[in-house]
């Protein structure tokens, strides 16, 4: 069964995750007639490949360093599969080295749970998403994560609170003073700051509204969940516990940031939704429910080919 194949964290779990994240920017090539096989385009392929597959990586290395799920794959294989349900991802990859870069932060966000090196967790989460910014303007709306990770810490600090504007204003002095050696002007920050689109015309489509009710109807069940289940969490457990739908809701507002709205933007939505829908699935005693939605999230995405 799939459940029990999912179920361990073998490296070839990982390898077929990856190829199938491949062979599905590939086939997203074909559909929209962008292949051209010169050097170019190749090296282009396998620098957003390996980006892919490094998002994979580094998204089990998080959950399985704070211990956010059970030794398996289930994140990875669900944050592979709704990858795979909205194509128009792999035509953006500033937002996927923009969702990187998130990643790094929310790594550095969750293990505030400790009292080791609290400072520097601070300032490296904020440094990265002040540097995510750069591709994805609205990635700064995470700085909402920032400060309710800071204030759910059981002994907190003022001086934590001024770590994020601190870090933020180290890395628009550097830009600033780029720019004005470069250009010998200011207005970056004009180019930089992107307009939001309220245009849903691309969420007529079947093949984008389905995935997309899904991600949103998930968002809005992982929340009431967790929140309703926080009671029965062991105090040491909570604050990540607690983080999770944070981010969820951070990761909402920043799609809607977004200047086209083509289903790319629900990206920043994949990796903690697929955390915690992992840990949902993998605490359910009923092993068909495990299976059926295994079965779901790997068909879906070749069922949304045809439609």
């Amino acid at each position: 069964m799939l459940t029990s194949f999912f179920s361990k964290s073998n490296p070839v779990n990982f390898l077929l995750l990856g190829a199938t994240l491949g062979i599905g920017y590939i086939i997203s090539l074909i559909l929209q007639k962008q292949l051209d096989f010169d050097l170019l385009f190749i090296l282009e392929i396998l620098a957003v490949t390996g980006l892919l597959v490094f998002t994979i990586l580094l998204l089990n290395f998080i959950v399985r360093k704070n211990n956010l799920t059970r030794k398996n794959t289930f994140a990875a294989l669900i944050f592979t599969a709704y990858t795979l349900m909205i194509p128009s991802i792999f035509a953006h990859t500033k937002i996927i080295i923009a969702v990187v870069c998130c990643l790094f932060a929310l790594r550095r966000i969750l293990s505030l749970a400790s009292e080791k090196n609290v400072e520097k967790k601070i300032l490296d989460a904020s440094l990265w998403l002040a540097l995510a910014s750069f591709f994805y303007f609205y990635c700064l709306l995470f700085f909402i994560v920032v400060y309710f990770a800071i204030v759910r810490r059981p002994q907190t600090s003022y001086r934590y609170l001024l770590i994020p504007p601190l870090a933020i204003l180290a890395v628009l002095s550097i830009t600033t003073s780029y720019f004005y050696l470069t250009e010998n002007s200011f207005a970056w920050f004009e180019r930089h700051i992107t307009s939001i689109s309220l245009d849903f015309g691309a969420y007529n489509s079947f093949a984008l509204l389905i995935p997309a009710s899904l991600f949103l109807s998930s968002v809005l069940w992982i929340c009431f969940y967790r929140i309703g289940k926080v009671g029965s969490m062991m105090r040491k457990e909570r604050p990540n516990f607690l983080v999770i739908p944070v981010i969820l809701i951070s990761a909402f507002a920043v799609s809607l940031g977004s200047p086209l709205k083509d289903g790319s933007e629900l990206y920043f939505l994949i990796p903690p939704l697929a955390i915690a829908t992992a840990d949902y699935i993998e605490n359910r005693e009923e092993l068909y429910i495990k299976e059926i939605y295994i079965w779901l999230v790997i068909l879906l995405p070749v069922v949304l080919l045809f439609i």
